[in-house]
Formats: C-alpha cells, structure tokens, sequence
C-alpha cells in the first residue's frame, strides 16, 4: 500500500488552506462590502423612491424579512420569554407586540403594491406575507405577550386604560384581517375597539395612560387612529373622537413650539414633559389620517424646531437646541451631534405621510448607507434590537414599516436630488472596503507563485 510522505501531506494541507483563506476573504469582500455597495447604489437612483413611492428594493426584500420575522414569532409564542422578561426593561417587554404590529401594516402596503400583479415573484410575496401574518398574529393576541401589562394593570388590562397594549392589539386585528380577509378575531376587534373608544370620549381630555400615571399623546393618538382603521371593517363610526382628540391637543397638550408634549397629565390634559423628536415624528406618521391640515402644521413646527442639517447629514434631533440637558432612553434611541436615531428613522414614516419627499428621501438613503445592508438583513439596526430585545429581525421590520407609510396628503414636496455626503462616503467606504480585500489576496497570490517559481 502506497502512502503519502509528511512533507506531501504537509504541502497539500497548504494549498487547501490557501483556497480556503482566498475564498473566505472573497465571500466577505462580496458579502460585507460589495453587496452593501450595491444596495446603496439602487437605492440612490430608485425612481419608485424619488416619487414617493416604496422602492423596488424594500419590495424585493420583503419575503426574506417576512420569514425571518415568521422563525421568530413561532419561536417566540412557543417559548415562555414573554412570561420572564424583568418589566424594567421596556424593548423586551413592547416590542414583540410593536414589531409584530408594524410587519402587519408593512404587510398591508406591500400587499396592495402586488395586489394586480400575477407573476413569481409577486406569488412568493403573497405566500410569504400570508405566513408571517399568521405567527404575527398569534404574538400579537397571545396573553403570555401582555404579561407585563397584566402585571401593571392586573385583570383589568384589557378594560381599563393601558392604551399602548390595546391600541396595538386593535391596530394589528384590523391589519391581519386586511391581509388575510381573515375575519376570525373580528369580535375581539369589535370588542376592544368599542370599549377603548368609550373610554377615550368619556375621559375629560380624550386622553388615558399607558402604564398608571403614564399619558403620552402619541400612543393615544394612534389608539384613535387604529380605531378609526377598525371602523372601515366593523362598519362602525367613531370619528368625532379624532375630532375631540385633536381639540383638546391645541387646547391644552401642546408645548412652546406648538406641538404635543411628550407626555401630559390625564387629569388636566396639559404638559409633564417637553415636545420630543421621537414623540413628533411617532404622532405624525398617524396624524394625518385624523386631521391633514394640522399634521401638515405640526410637521412644519417639527421641521423648524427640530430639524437639523448640513452638506455631510440630515435628520431630527430629539431635543430642541435651546434645551439644557440632554438624556437617552429607549424612546430616543442612540443621539449624535444632538440627531436622534429614533426620532429621523421615525422621521421617515412621518415625513412620507404629509407628503415631504425633500425629507423622505435622504433619510431613507442615510438610513440604508448607516445600516450596514447585508443578505442577512441590516446588520446595525438588527445586532440592536437583538441587544434590546433579544429578536434581531425586529429592527429590519421597523425600517420596512416606516419606508412604506403611505402618503396620507394632497401636499407634496418633491425631492431636490442633493444626497447627503454621508451617503457617499459610506458608499466609498463599502467599495473600498471590498476592493481593499481583493487586492490584498492579489498580492497574496502573487507571492505564492513567486515563491513557487523559485521552488
């Protein structure tokens, strides 16, 4: 029997480990560089975006966020996370409702975007759409998700207030039904949305908490709009509520800049804290559905006070530059050079709905130049929301809800072209990342086959 020398064995070992580092270090560059590269590229130049539309890549991409997002509501509503989260921290506690809530409204205007169409790839977004929504489904009115309202509101959680839980489960039956003409939760939805709008009219100042001693105008705002939302199902009519809401806002709830404070007292309907740039841009992605003319108004106040910009950056700050202190939390998110990262992502869906394109689109592109975009997802907002939350695809789902709010305004500003030079410059940096990688294996390979040649 033949056997090979140590030395051959050695040299082969070798070759294959030099294949193997080559091609590690091409799939990065590709992966890790390129492919970012690529998608800043398109969504640059993506027409569909620039007009105010959702861009072709969102659309693209939905059924790969649609069944990371499936893998994880499954494992979530079969595990018991839910039950054991310390209710201090607030990401782990709302965000599987939240995330589960906004795939459902992404859901519904990718939805329609392929209602007409009959074609693979529209198919596998409908397949994938109808398969995610059903696990959405499932953690949005699963009890073990309201664990930790129960637990500040006892079993009084879906009667009594709570606005933030029951506005979500409202919001979330009336999509999922929407999506799947699916009508099973219809009396849960008839339920809550009936006794949530009973309370709002009867409260003095239409607005109700949270969590005890907690009252913030944008989750009631929204609360009134997911029940305006239900009516279209339900056949119902609740719309003096947006009308009482509104009047007690510009009576009572507004701040020195004009706007809803970020918090207010239930009792007397007047500030507890200061307008926020994550509270604006929250309350404006739904305020247009309640009143046009005054969400066009509180989105110019919000663009005055809080909109900051230069030729390397845009985006919203989270405090107004006369504030003294600053702080973060959940709500803020990270804050940079006074930007806030919750309050410009959020700014997205909120300037879409009123209709502002100049402010739409650069965000949009920072927001993917920033994110790190990968065939895995978006690497930044995905490694924090697993830090926050434990579930990395709900970052992704967030960026998608708020690219595809839909324009809820006869006013539109239409984008200038200018790209903030950030976009570039990450934009460079992708390619050169990759090609930096590319050419250290060229002369890698060159050496080897010098050092072969003298051999």
């Amino acid at each position: 029997m033949k056997t090979q020398s140590p030395l051959k064995i050695s040299i082969q070992r070798l070759k294959l480990f030099e294949v193997a580092r080559t091609t590690v270090a091409v799939a990065i560059a590709c992966i890790f560089f390129f492919y970012p590269a690529t998608v800043c590229f398109k969504i640059i130049f993506d027409p569909s975006l620039r007009n105010g539309g959702i861009s072709a890549y969102t659309v693209a991409q939905f059924p790969k966020v649609s069944d990371r997002f499936r893998k994880w509501a499954v494992a979530y509503t079969s595990s018991q996370r839910a039950e054991k989260v310390d209710l201090s921290n607030c990401a782990a506690t709302e965000w599987p409702i939240f995330g589960s809530v906004f795939y459902l409204l992404a859901a519904e205007e990718i939805q329609r975007i392929v209602l007409d169409r009959h074609d693979p790839d529209a198919d596998k977004i409908r397949l994938a759409i109808k398969n995610a929504s059903e696990a959405a489904i499932e953690v949005v009115v699963d009890p073990k998700t309201a664990s930790w309202v129960k637990q500040k509101w006892g079993e009084s959680y879906l009667s009594k207030e709570n606005v933030f839980y029951r506005m979500l489960l409202i919001m979330g039956l009336s999509s999922y039904e929407n999506v799947t003409a699916d009508s099973k939760y219809r009396l849960l939805l008839k339920s809550q949305a009936e006794s949530l709008a009973a309370e709002l009219d009867a409260a003095p100042y239409h607005v109700l908490d949270d969590y005890p001693g907690e009252c913030y105008p944008s989750d009631v705002l929204w609360a009134v709009a997911a029940i305006l939302r239900s009516d279209r199902i339900l056949g119902s009519d609740h719309s003096h509520l947006k009308d009482g809401l509104i009047k007690a806002f510009l009576a009572r709830s507004l701040t020195k800049e004009g706007l809803p404070a970020y918090a207010v007292d239930k009792n007397t309907g007047f500030p507890t804290a200061v307008a926020r740039g994550c509270a604006n841009s929250g309350i404006l992605i739904f305020a247009s559905e309640l009143n046009a003319e005054i969400a066009q108004q509180w989105y110019g106040k919000h663009e005055k006070y809080f909109w900051q910009e230069n030729r390397w950056i845009r985006g919203f700050r989270e405090f107004t530059r006369d504030h003294s202190g600053e702080w973060r939390d959940v709500d803020t998110g990270p804050i940079i050079g006074g930007y806030g990262s919750v309050a410009s992502l959020f700014g997205i869906g909120a300037a879409r709905t009123v209709g502002r394109m100049d402010h739409s689109v650069p965000l949009t592109m920072e927001v993917f130049a920033l994110s790190w975009p990968s065939p895995f997802g978006l690497l930044i907002p995905s490694f924090l929301s697993y830090v926050g939350t434990g579930a990395e695809c709900l970052g992704d789902v967030a960026v998608v809800f708020l690219m595809t709010r839909p324009i809820a305004s006869e006013y539109f500003v239409s984008f200038d072209g200018s790209i903030p030079l950030i976009v570039w410059i990450a934009l460079g940096f992708y390619v050169a990342g990759g090609a930096l990688i590319l050419v250290d294996q060229w002369f890698y390979w060159v050496k080897i086959l010098q050092r072969k040649r003298r051999e």
